[in-house]
Formats: C-alpha cells, sequence, structure tokens
C-alpha cells in the first residue's frame, strides 16, 4: 500500500491563494451591499419597513380663507361629505333593513330609490350615493342609521372649495385646478400662503396589520393655509359689475369687456370686472350666452377633438382677467400721456395753438379727425376737450420720437405693471431705434402700440396723482390662525414721472373736458370729476377700421384725485363706439352709486338744485286731497284710481326718484287690482320721443347720464327693466342718454 504524501509549504499555499481571494471577494461584496443598504438606499429601505411596521393617517389641511377688504369672505374652505353604501356589509348584515336604507338615502339625497337598489347589488365593498352633502344631512343619515344599527352606510369628510358670492370679482379670485392648487387670479399667485401641510398620525402594526395601540404612536398636527385680505371692496365690485353688465347688455361687445378701480394714491385695487366672467362655484360652466350658443352649435357638426379645442378656448374665454390680460390700442385716452410730456419737456404750452382742418397728412399718410367738420385753431385744453387726433400729431411732432419714447417707457408701458396676479403679458411697442413720423404721429394719439388695461390705468394715475407711478395689488395682507400679519403690501412708487406741477395742469385740464357745457357724457351733477375718452380702431386685425375697442377713464376728485375708473369695452357692435358714447355711461353709472358709499357727497350748484329730480313722499294713509297737496308742491303730478277717498297704495314707492312733472299713481279701493303695462322699447330714441313712448305706456322715465338734455343725446336702452317686462303702472323706468360723439 502507498504511502500518503502529506501537502508540502508549497501546496498549502497554491490552495491557501484562491481561498483568499473568494474571501477577500465575498467580504467585499457583502461590505459594498450594506454600504448600499445602510447608506445609499438607507431612505429606501427604511421607508419599506416603515411601510410594513407603521400605519399613517393623513391629516388634511384647510386652504386658507380669502377675504374682501372689510372681511367679507370671497373664497373658503368647507367640510362636505361623499354617502356610501357597503354592497358587501349590505349582503352580510343589513338585508332586512333594505327598504329604511333606501328610502332614507332617497329622501335625504333625492336620488332615485331604483338606483340606491342597483349599487347594493354591485359586488364590491363600496358605492358612492352622493358626494358634496353638507353636515347636517350627512350627520341625519348617519343618526338614523346608527339606531337601526346599520353597518353598510357610510360617510367620509372631504374638504371643497366654496365661493360664497359665486361670480362677484371671478376673475381676480380664480378657482383652483381638481388636484387643489390655484390655477387663476389670487387662488394661483397666493398659492404657497393659501395652501397648508397636511398632518398625520403614526401608529406600530402587528404582523396581520392591525393598529397596537398605545405602542409608538406619533402625531403631526396639520397646519392650515393662512388668511388672505384682498383690497377688493365686495360693494364696489358689485357696483362695477352691475354697470358693466348694463354696457354689455347695450353695445354686445365681440371680444367682451373690463372694468377697474384703483386709488391712484397708494395702487390698491377696490374693483376689477370682466366679461365675460363665470360661476367660481362651476367654472366650467359656459355662463356667456353667446359662448354657450356657439358650443350648442358646434355640437354633432365636428369631431370630438375638434369640440374639445372650442371648449378649451371658451373656458379660457370665460376665466381671462382681461383688465390685466389683454392688450389693446387705448386710443385717445393715450392723449393725457403725450399731453403731459409734451407740458413737461416745454415742448408746448397751455397758450399754444394748433390747427385742425379736419385731416393731417405725414409722409403721405392721411390721419383724419373724428369730427365731420375742422376744428380750426385750439389750444391744447380745447384740443384735449375735443378729442383732436391732427392736433396731437402736431403736439407729438413738437415733443419729438426719442423724447416721446423716453416718457412711454418712464410711464411703466414698457415693462409689466407688476400687479400680483397672473398671467400679465408684455405689451407691443416701437421702440425709439425704429419709431418713424408715422409712427410718431400714430403713436401720439394712441394708436400705435398695444398696452394693458392696468397699464393704462396706471400711467394715468401717474399723470394726476403729482407724477408719481405706482405699483398695483389686489391683497393687502396676509394673516397666520392667530392674526399675525405673514406679508403686507404696502404703497410701492416706481418714479416721479413729471412734475406735481404739470400733474396739477393735467387735472384742472381733464376737469375742464369733463366740465365742458356740462353736457359730457361723463358728468355727473354735484361732482367735480375729471375724465377722457379713447376711440381706437383694431386695424391689426381688420385693416377697414371699422372694428373699435371704445374707453374711458375718470377720477375724483378732481383737485386732489383718489379713486380712478378704467372702463373698456372691445369691439361694440350694436351702433355706437365712440368711448364717450360706450364707455362713460359706465364709469357714471358705477361712480355715482360708490362715490356717496365712500362717503363723498354731491355739492351741487344754484343751477342744478334748479333742476333737481325729486324724492317721492310717503303719501299712503293721507287723503287724495292732502297728497294732491304734496305731490304739486314738489312738481309731481298724481293719477288716482278707485273713488275712495283716502291713499291705499301709491307707484312708485315712497324714496324713488323722479323728474319733476312725473306721475305717482295711487290706489283708493281696499279691494283695488293693480293695473300693469309693458316697458316699450326707447333704445335710439331723443329725450323727448323716449318721454313720449314711456309716458304712453302709463309710465315714468328717469333719464340718466349728463348729456340727457344735451341735444342729439340719444337713449342707450333701459337699465333697470327690460324691453317688454310687464311692470305697475307708474313705474320709474331708468334709461342712459348719451351724445354719440369723440369730444372728451
Amino acid at each position: 500500500m502507498a504511502e500518503t504524501q502529506k501537502p508540502t509549504p508549497k501546496m498549502k499555499r497554491r490552495l491557501f491563494a484562491p481561498l483568499l481571494l473568494v474571501m477577500i471577494a465575498t467580504l467585499v461584496y457583502v461590505t459594498y451591499s450594506m454600504y448600499q443598504v445602510a447608506v445609499v438606499d438607507s431612505e429606501k429601505y427604511q421607508a419599506l419597513a416603515n411601510s410594513q411596521q407603521f400605519k399613517t393617517t393623513t391629516i388634511s389641511s384647510t386652504r386658507g380663507t380669502i377675504y374682501d377688504s372689510n372681511g367679507q369672505v370671497l373664497a373658503q374652505s368647507v367640510t362636505v361629505y361623499t354617502v356610501f353604501v357597503d354592497p358587501t356589509t349590505y349582503r352580510d348584515r343589513d338585508t332586512e333593513q333594505k327598504e329604511l336604507i333606501v328610502e332614507t338615502l332617497s329622501e335625504y339625497l333625492g336620488v332615485d330609490e331604483d338606483v340606491i337598489e342597483t349599487k347594493l347589488s354591485k359586488d364590491n365593498a363600496y358605492q358612492v350615493i352622493a358626494t358634496e352633502v353638507d353636515k347636517t344631512t350627512a350627520t341625519s343619515i348617519l343618526s338614523i342609521m346608527s339606531e337601526a344599527g346599520i353597518t353598510s352606510v357610510g360617510a367620509t369628510a372631504t374638504t371643497e372649495r366654496y365661493y360664497p358670492q359665486d361670480d362677484l370679482a371671478a376673475n381676480v379670485i380664480g378657482h383652483l385646478h381638481y388636484d387643489g392648487y390655484g390655477i387663476y387670479g389670487i387662488e394661483a399667485s397666493y398659492d404657497d400662503y393659501l395652501t397648508g401641510t397636511d398632518g398625520a398620525i403614526v401608529t406600530a402594526i402587528d404582523a396581520n396589520g392591525s393598529e397596537i395601540q398605545y405602542k409608538y404612536k406619533q402625531s403631526y398636527d396639520a397646519v392650515d393655509g393662512y388668511s388672505v385680505y384682498s383690497t377688493i371692496d365686495a360693494t364696489i365690485q358689485y357696483y362695477v359689475e352691475e354697470a358693466l353688465a348694463n354696457a354689455v347688455s347695450a353695445n354686445d361687445p365681440e371680444d367682451g369687456a373690463c372694468a377697474i378701480v384703483m386709488n391712484c394714491k397708494t395702487g390698491a385695487i377696490y374693483a376689477m370686472a370682466s366679461s365675460p366672467t363665470y360661476n367660481l362655484n362651476e367654472p366650467t360652466v359656459i355662463t356667456d350666452e353667446s359662448l354657450s350658443e356657439y358650443l350648442a352649435g358646434l355640437d354633432g357638426t365636428v369631431t370630438d377633438e375638434e369640440y374639445s379645442a372650442a371648449l378649451s378656448e371658451a373656458w379660457n374665454t370665460q376665466w381671462t382677467n382681461k383688465a390685466i390680460s389683454s392688450l389693446y390700442f387705448p386710443g385717445s385716452v393715450f392723449k393725457v400721456v403725450t399731453g403731459s410730456a409734451a407740458l413737461e419737456e416745454n415742448a408746448i404750452s397751455l397758450s399754444d395753438t394748433f390747427y385742425c382742418s379736419g385731416s393731417i397728412t405725414v409722409m403721405d399718410t392721411i390721419y383724419h379727425c373724428w369730427s365731420s367738420s375742422s376744428h380750426g385753431s385750439q389750444t391744447f385744453v380745447e384740443a384735449m376737450t375735443n378729442s383732436c387726433n391732427p392736433a396731437f400729431v402736431l403736439i407729438g411732432q413738437k415733443l419729438g420720437a426719442t423724447a416721446f419714447c423716453k416718457y412711454f417707457e418712464a410711464f411703466g408701458l414698457t415693462q409689466k405693471t407688476g400687479i400680483d396676479l397672473p398671467a400679465e403679458p408684455n405689451s407691443l411697442y416701437i421702440d425709439s431705434d425704429n419709431m418713424t413720423l408715422v409712427n410718431l404721429a400714430s403713436s401720439s394719439f394712441g394708436q400705435a402700440n398695444k398696452i394693458t388695461p392696468i397699464q393704462m390705468l396706471c400711467a394715468y394715475a401717474a399723470v394726476i396723482n403729482g407724477g408719481y407711478l405706482l405699483t398695483p395689488y389686489v391683497v393687502d395682507k396676509v394673516v397666520d390662525s392667530e392674526g399675525n400679519i405673514i406679508m403686507q403690501n404696502e404703497t410701492t412708487i416706481k418714479r416721479q414721472v413729471i412734475s406735481e406741477e404739470t400733474s396739477e395742469t393735467m387735472r384742472e385740464v381733464l376737469e375742464t373736458v369733463v366740465n365742458t357745457n356740462s353736457g359730457s357724457n361723463a358728468y355727473i351733477k354735484g361732482y367735480s370729476i375729471g375724465g377722457k375718452s379713447g376711440t381706437s380702431q383694431k386695424l391689426d386685425e381688420d385693416s377697414s377700421g371699422t372694428t373699435y375697442v371704445s374707453s374711458y377713464v375718470a377720477f375724483y376728485p378732481a383737485d386732489d384725485p383718489e379713486i380712478i375708473m378704467l372702463v373698456m369695452v372691445d369691439e361694440p357692435t350694436n351702433g355706437l363706439y365712440y368711448g364717450s358714447a360706450v364707455a362713460a355711461p359706465v364709469v357714471v353709472e358705477a361712480l355715482t352709486e360708490i362715490l356717496p358709499y365712500l362717503g363723498y357727497y354731491a355739492e351741487y350748484t344754484e343751477e342744478d338744485l334748479e333742476d333737481m329730480d325729486v324724492s317721492v313722499p310717503y303719501i299712503r294713509g293721507s287723503t287724495v286731497s292732502q297728497a294732491t297737496a304734496t305731490l304739486e308742491a314738489l312738481g309731481l303730478e298724481i293719477e288716482v284710481i278707485g273713488d275712495g277717498d283716502t291713499v291705499i297704495r301709491q307707484v312708485p314707492a315712497s324714496g324713488s326718484t323722479m323728474p319733476t312733472g312725473c306721475t305717482v299713481v295711487v290706489y283708493t279701493d281696499e279691494d283695488y287690482d293693480v293695473q300693469y303695462t309693458t316697458v316699450p322699447d326707447i333704445s335710439g330714441c331723443s329725450l323727448s320721443e323716449a318721454n313720449r313712448l314711456i309716458t304712453k305706456a302709463g309710465l315714468n322715465l328717469l333719464p340718466l347720464g349728463g348729456a340727457a338734455e344735451k341735444s342729439g343725446a340719444v337713449c342707450t336702452g333701459t337699465s333697470n327693466y327690460s324691453v317688454g317686462t310687464t311692470v305697475e303702472v307708474g313705474t320709474v323706468i331708468e334709461a342712459y342718454f348719451v351724445v354719440n360723439e369723440d369730444s372728451g
């Protein structure tokens, strides 16, 4: 038998070397893997472990509230409930209670019983019966179910955004994306402040997934979003929206309209309205009648993709804030910028004269005056009052292209205003390097450069507030749940563009524009208003020059302005198009309400007092002879219906305003029958013709507008009652009258 050979040291070394390499490789791999798990991917594996060992329950935070300047809620988050049934539990435990379940849910939620029965028969554990159920209703349902021992009906709480004022200031407030973040208006621009931080409850769970009570439990409280206080005054906003809606109804603008009211000393926005608008609680519902009809006409005639594109465009139209997002040629309103720049540069003086022959030619381009007859020789004040284009072409030439462009930029018209709202575009303008004499001529009266309404308003404010260009803003402050101010907007002066002296001169000029003959469309009896109209042609869209943008900007008080208001009506289609005829009445209607609300009261001259409307007295309970004497003393007439001796009813009611010479209808029989009539169409009528038609219908006419008594004034339509409406005999019908010209 052969002797077994022992391994030599050399053999051991040869065997040990590969084993050592394997061991080293294994050690390196294990070390690397441990490093990957413990360091590189630690968060991943920690999260995986936590998911198996802990359960997290989210505590939803509440989005902050948006208020108006007086603390009125404009947007808030409210708790609503989703009521559901569990068909699996129902079959196991509650089938004998089917009648109670179905009847209760149908009664409280308004859901058809067949629908509920169908959902109870489904083969799963969750069927929604109704969403957005209020707390009272949900609590009542759960109480009934609990008393009956029913466990297959439940309700889960959710939070939804609610806008108590529906469409008030909709384009300023904005709304939320379905994922819960703001996509328009204040909701978007202040989303970081309004959005809260969700909390959580973390608990340990056992191997079966059951919660281990009282062990390893950690709570993290939700932090609600901050509240936002806007500068919007809901009352002023309402007045502006009502006036703008009347203008839209009267003029049927193709591309909508907008209005802004701002404090010209601070930049705070008091109101901002756009048309079309929408209901914030139903943002996808098309509220504009013309848009809705357009979409209805597409149904079935285009592809699904084309219809979706049209619907998206319609949504964008009604959600857009036209006051800050629309570019337009400002027209003659811009003359306040050209004029103030020329005065500041001493390029012109108030004593200079500018001749208008009806047109002016610049390098073979003819610029016509709006008036069919020439204005002749006129001073600067007269040229502004007449809104004479040839005169301002001459003023622009005296100012020069370089200085014009310098002031165009200084007035903030080459940059965004910086307003704290989204979607403000850049203006479209001709710079000094490309400004020709023809460009300068067009630019001098607002027909070459496209700007936004908010840019025009801020530039105009700088003209009349002492020369200071301000940053506009719609939010005053942001506060936490304890009332601590987290952020506050303050007046921001970018620069002084013109001197106090030039600004004072422009205020006087613009007050004269309104007060000339006390017959302008912007004149408000008892108030010193300054203002300027604008009528521009949309030549970039229609080279024929037959589509227009009508605008007006006014301020009060004329000698020390605080309130400034801009109105822009984009492409009116009902015949009138001058800014003084279309936009000025909106200013008058709104400011007539706004100024007394803000504590500014009319100061009447003796001439005003002689021609004042009267307030109808309370005469119910008076004898017919007493009532007659009372009314006649006020310059009013009386119509008696009935054979009694005592006034039982009167139309119009006491406190109503009506001109002298109008008739109060009184009933004297206890069993009287109210007499009715129909509101006639007086659109386009002169004051005398409108009065004749209104009186013939047994009604009273209250003419509105500073130009109502002026020769050539025509009615733009009734404002408080629509044509064809049935009203009581004696009712006061309000209607605006305007002079269809562009003076002022």
